[in-house]
């Protein structure tokens, strides 16, 4: 896995990312900016400012690969955002140990999503409280067989990959019934996919 490191602190998160890393990149925002096109696999931006260094992120030329956000420090009304810009993990310095470091990288890599307790409850807060506002969004577009399935396979960490495989599908077709749920669940990625799924069946249960 070629991983690249954004940071201007020095080396010492790359040094423990190292074990996951088949190549390992470490440069300032400024270099990967005027560098144009990311060629890695995984993006681990490690910053004091994640939603300003993410939107410049988004400027740059596709492919873009998945971004594991290690925040040095974050306040609540900041965590929702920053998923919404394009992280799929966050993790907050001191929140963490390397083997969670570590997990985060590959399963980021990998599709899925990590999250430090604080971000987490953060996120489930936020589902609940759109939740208890209005209508749960299954109620006006309920999901179809197919996408039950897949939802309760995201639910379970797998990734689109191993979806497919699962249900015999093109990789291509998982991602579109993915999207197709985001529509519906009217949410922005798999974190919040999986808290309000996770919320519902709670609810179904109770």
């Amino acid at each position: 896995m070629r991983v690249l490191v954004i940071s201007t602190t020095g080396n010492s998160l790359a040094e423990l990312l190292r074990p996951c890393a088949g190549g390992l990149d470490v440069r300032p925002l400024l270099h990967v900016l005027n560098g144009g096109r990311i060629d890695a696999d995984l993006v681990v931006l490690h910053t004091h400012a994640p939603i300003r260094e993410l939107a410049a992120l988004a400027t740059l030329p596709p492919p873009r690969p998945p971004v594991l956000v290690v925040a040095h420090a974050v306040v609540p009304g900041d965590v929702v955002p920053i998923l919404r810009s394009g992280a799929r993990s966050l993790l907050v310095e001191g929140q963490y140990t390397r083997a969670d470091l570590l997990d985060a990288a590959r399963a980021t890599a990998d599709g899925q999503s990590r999250l430090s307790p604080l971000p987490m409850s953060i996120v489930v807060d936020h589902v609940q409280h759109r939740a208890a506002d209005r209508t749960p969004a299954w109620q006006h577009q309920p999901l179809t067989r197919r996408e039950h399935e897949i939802m309760e396979l995201i639910a379970a960490g797998e990734p689109n990959a191993a979806i497919a495989a699962r249900l015999d599908l093109a990789e291509k077709t998982v991602r579109n019934r993915v999207s197709q749920i985001y529509l519906k669940l009217r949410v922005n990625n798999r974190t919040e996919a999986i808290v309000q799924w996770l919320s519902r069946t709670e609810r179904r249960s109770g």
